[in-house]
């Protein structure tokens, strides 16, 4: 691109940098800088429109200490970026190979790092911070540029990255190893690139080097930097030690986020953020520094109340109250996806939201809110929402700007409580979701969400209506009638067969019993038909006890052990359910047993009988006769071996006998371990009498056999996350999910856990199906994502507002004694202790008495309530980091970090909560706490990976 021709409205200058020129724009004489993107913009219309919405999408930013962009436009084959000129040299040029002295290094690196932190909020890696692409101006105001196509669209593999930037010394010098090793990356790079780049502030010099870029890239990934003392043994040590936290290899060990790295700036040198703050307000007063309220692309949700006018001249306070109740709950929503709201004081709502998809996410979570179904209120919030999009200006907390006063003229014509959607915003990106056409309002294109599809749901077998089971007899009745002739036929032949089997049975009888000890399959009968194949849905079943002729002693025993075994395996069917008691629709079974001429033998309800050898011949024989009363299909046939132990097992389980029924259950599993209904009762034996490890085993070996037993799969859950192994936890949970969509305890989990990671899409997502929940089971509250980050005072408010349409949830309860408790509002502690006494005695109830207790100073007694309530904790709860909490309290420092260690032993959903909580910020500069915040931080990408594996 020469510096002659024109490029579309640009007339090109000088060169200003790396595919950068200084440019004027002809249609207004202004002077601006243009960058080229690309000059391969896709062919396909749609593919090229696309593109150039997700760049514009993108590049909707405004930050003080970024290089504004005016514009994304394409021009022919090309895509340029327009920005506003800075008046300003690079640090390359500013302070080639010289030091800067520490409150100008405090001053560059305070600015860097917030322009920093803002990208990743917006959910962009700058991947080319470096000495030429942050711009410092004379009165001290740092201006990041170099942003570009790799920014701006969705990330590009490391290998390419490293590829395309490889042979450039400058760019290379500044990239963290993960880059060029083409290993997973995230924002922690960009901290490495800042700390290379601080290093070359406070030393003067980079932090590697090399004759080429390959040198230099051997360098960063195979060896260390020299020590800045060595190099300028003026160097403050405060300078050190933020210099330290951003140049580990390991990305791990790194400084978390921008977010902490700026808070330990602030926290060594607090004159820097004081300098910030007076540059920020003179760009936002007219007339001073560039572009302070200089318009830009926004993506917004604006929304009002469609009664406004009537309530107004019917209360004005009345109308006040109902605005701001609006904003408070539609605030929740936007605040929970990073969106921040203009004026929340306003009686209308006008917010800007960082994504598409978060502003899909935020509206749809405030239209479900608003719905009646879903409404707390008196009467449900007459709410108008609109999402709409496209060039707006902020200053002083307002937000104005052409797409809002038309959005408003849209949203008078619109009905409430249904979200709307406009073209603009369309235009930006659809998100996850597909759009029906909805008309036009004062001249805007409108959509409006269509609802998905309901998933598919595995019926698990509900309980039958007395209409089902009436119809059913019905068809059973009509059935029997028309086969009636048939069966008659067929009487003659049956007793033949019998009579037949009979004497078959009778002559191998002897051969038998010889084999009676051996784990080998127990030849029966074939199943007698009781009745006609009425199995569309799982039938209920009565199995009587059985009848006994004669006074054998030893043969009723026998015939209580078929029984109960019989009953345990016919348990397992996913066909079949075993009642209690007699009623509408339930089969009931009757059998007996009694002294035949070649021994024992069980007689059908049909009369027909079969030689009993043993207990298992006679469960077999149940158990088939049952099956083929309610047509279930056959199921995988049993060693006699174990059918015998196992229902010897029942018969010492049943006379409390634990010693004889552990060995008894034991050798039934060794003779066949795909014997489920053994596994089962293992499973709930060996938990009732303290084995967890031998319990495990058996809801593991069930989970493979019956993969929809969801007493199975949430014993291995919970195992699972026991041990702090979340991948397999939380693939139990899902499971669990998928066939009960709305199971309390997975959803909490989950929702904590992505909170703990830091993945609040997820939290929010959760949360709308946690409105399915019944609001007592409900642990996971939105004001949740205000006190993981350390917001306590803003968090109470909210709190109280739910607890006033849910006044009997524990966790609730917990959440607000433990923050009042903090706020050193004992009497709300108290309150709430005392509604934890009834709904949650045994954890939540000790755990809250032992922070009032340590409140009030007595030691001893918080010791006490901590302890009891540390023996009754579960795995996924938050047992140990309380305990930090009440140690904190108690101004006891090392007890509060070994307990910090045992919740990240545990692997506590606490992560993010213990980075950001001001009670542990005491110890940042503790070499136990550095090491603990590694491990937090590991285990947060951890956490995310787990959760993800849960689709909602």
């Amino acid at each position: 691109m020469s510096a002659t021709p024109p490029l579309g409205p640009y007339r090109i200058g000088e060169r200003a940098g790396s595919s950068v020129w200084i440019a004027e724009d002809t249609r207004s004489g202004k002077q601006v800088a243009v960058k080229l993107l690309t000059k391969q913009l896709p062919k396909e219309t749609a593919k090229r429109e696309a593109m150039i919405r997700d760049v514009r999408v993108s590049a909707a930013l405004y930050h003080v200490f970024l290089v504004p962009i005016i514009e994304i436009a394409p021009i022919g084959e090309n895509l340029v970026m327009i920005m506003d000129v800075v008046d300003g040299e690079s640090v390359a040029k500013k302070f080639h190979n010289k030091a800067v002295d520490r409150a100008e290094f405090f001053r560059i690196a305070y600015q860097l790092v917030d322009a920093v932190k803002f990208l990743h909020l917006r959910n962009l890696r700058h991947g080319n911070i470096n000495a030429d692409s942050v711009l410092v101006t004379a009165d001290g105001q740092v201006k990041l540029g170099g942003l570009n196509l790799g920014n701006l669209l969705p990330r590009e593999n490391n290998a390419v990255v490293y590829q395309q930037k490889g042979n450039d010394p400058r760019s290379v010098a500044y990239m963290a190893p993960e880059i060029i090793t083409a290993r997973e990356s995230d924002e922690r790079a960009d901290i490495f690139s800042i700390g290379a780049l601080l290093y070359e502030l406070g030393v003067g010099k980079p932090p590697f080097s090399g004759t080429n870029a390959t040198d230099i890239a051997r360098a960063i990934v195979e060896g260390n930097p020299a020590s800045p003392k060595a190099i300028n043994p003026s160097i403050d040590p405060t300078v050190l030690q933020v210099l330290g936290g951003c140049l580990y290899k390991d990305p791990f060990k790194r400084v978390k986020d921008a977010k902490l790295l700026l808070e330990a700036i602030v926290r060594l040198d607090p004159e820097c953020e004081k300098f910030a703050q007076e540059l920020v307000r003179r760009a936002t007063e007219p007339g001073d520094a560039p572009r302070g309220d200089a318009p830009h692309q926004a993506i917004l949700l604006i929304a009002d109340l469609a009664n406004y006018t009537e309530l107004e001249a019917e209360s004005p306070e009345k109308a006040k109250k109902t605005a701001a109740r609006m904003q408070q709950l539609l605030g929740e929503s936007v605040y929970l996806f990073d969106g921040q709201v203009g004026d929340p004081f306003d009686t209308r709502l006008i917010a800007e939201m960082p994504s598409i998809d978060k502003a899909l996410e935020a509206a749809r979570k405030g239209e479900f809110d608003f719905s009646p179904e879903m409404s707390s209120e008196p009467e449900p919030l007459q709410v108008r929402m609109l999402l709409t999009g496209g060039e707006v200006t902020a200053k002083d907390g307002a937000i104005t700007g052409t797409p809002i006063t038309r959005g408003f003229e849209v949203l008078a014509q619109l009905p409430p409580l249904k979200l709307h959607i406009t073209e603009d915003f369309v235009k930006l990106g659809r998100g996850n979701v597909r759009l029906r056409d909805a008309g036009a309002r004062a001249g805007v294109k409108l959509y409006t969400i269509v609802d998905s599809e309901p998933k598919a749901v595995v019926d698990l077998g509900p309980e039958p209506t007395t209409a089902d089971i009436e119809q059913e007899l019905k068809e059973e009745a009509a059935a029997i009638k028309a086969e009636k002739k048939q069966k008659t036929k067929r009487g003659l032949g049956i007793a033949a067969a019998a009579i037949i089997a009979l004497v078959v049975i009778g002559g191998g009888l002897g051969v038998m019993w010889m084999r009676r000890g051996k784990p080998e399959k127990v030849v029966t009968a074939a199943p007698v038909q009781l009745g006609p194949a009425t199995a569309a849905r799982p039938r209920k079943v009565l199995v009587d006890p059985i009848a006994v002729e004669g006074t054998d002693p030893t043969l009723a025993a026998q015939a209580n052990a078929v029984r109960l075994g019989a009953i345990e395996i016919l348990r397992s069917f996913p066909e079949i359910r075993i009642a209690d008691t007699p009623g509408s629709g339930v089969t009931r079974f009757a059998a007996k047993v009694r002294a035949g001429a070649a021994g024992p033998e069980i007689v059908a309800p049909n009369g027909i009988a079969v030689p009993m050898i043993d207990t298992a011949s006679g469960i077999h024989s149940v158990v088939e006769w049952v099956t083929a009363d309610v047509s279930a299909p056959a199921h995988p046939p049993i060693a006699a071996a174990a059918m015998n132990a196992f229902a010897d097992a029942l018969l010492a389980n049943a006379s409390n006998d634990t010693t004889r029924a552990d060995a008894s259950l034991r050798a039934a599993l060794t003779a066949d371990p795909n014997f489920l209904a053994a596994q089962m009762l293992a499973m709930h034996f060996f938990e009732s009498n303290g084995n967890v490890t031998d319990s495990l085993a058996a809801a593991k070996q069930i989970v493979v056999l019956d993969p929809a037993n969801l007493d199975a799969a949430r014993v291995v859950a919970r195992a699972n996350l026991g041990a702090g192994d979340l991948q397999q936890a939380f693939a139990m949970y899902d499971r669990i999910l998928k066939r009960q969509a709305n199971d309390a305890e997975s959803l909490n989990l989950v929702a904590r856990y992505a909170l703990g990671s830091g993945d609040t899409e997820k939290f929010g997502a959760v949360l709308r199906r946690l409105n399915a929940v019944p609001a007592r089971s409900v642990a996971a509250h939105p004001p949740d994502v205000l006190v993981v980050s350390g917001r306590f005072e803003a968090a109470i408010s909210p709190y109280y507002d739910i607890e006033v349409n849910v006044p009997n949830n524990p966790a609730l309860a917990l959440k607000i004694g433990r923050i009042s408790v903090l706020r050193h509002s004992l009497p709300i502690a108290d309150l709430e202790l005392k509604k934890l006494s009834e709904s949650d005695p045994v954890w939540a109830f000790h755990l809250l008495k032992a922070y009032i207790a340590a409140q009030n100073g007595t030691k001893a007694e918080a010791e006490t309530e901590l302890q009891i309530a540390l023996a009754a904790a579960t795995p996924g709860d938050e047992s140990w980091t309380s305990a930090a909490e009440v140690y904190a309290l108690l101004a006891d420092s090392p007890r509060v970090i070994t307990a910090l260690e045992k919740a990240a032993q545990r692997k506590e959903p606490t992560a993010a909560y213990v980075l950001a909580n001001p009670l542990f910020r005491y110890l940042q500069s503790e070499a136990r706490f550095q090491t603990l915040r590694d491990t937090l931080t590991a285990q947060q990408n951890e956490m995310r990976v787990a959760v993800a594996q849960i689709a909602l």
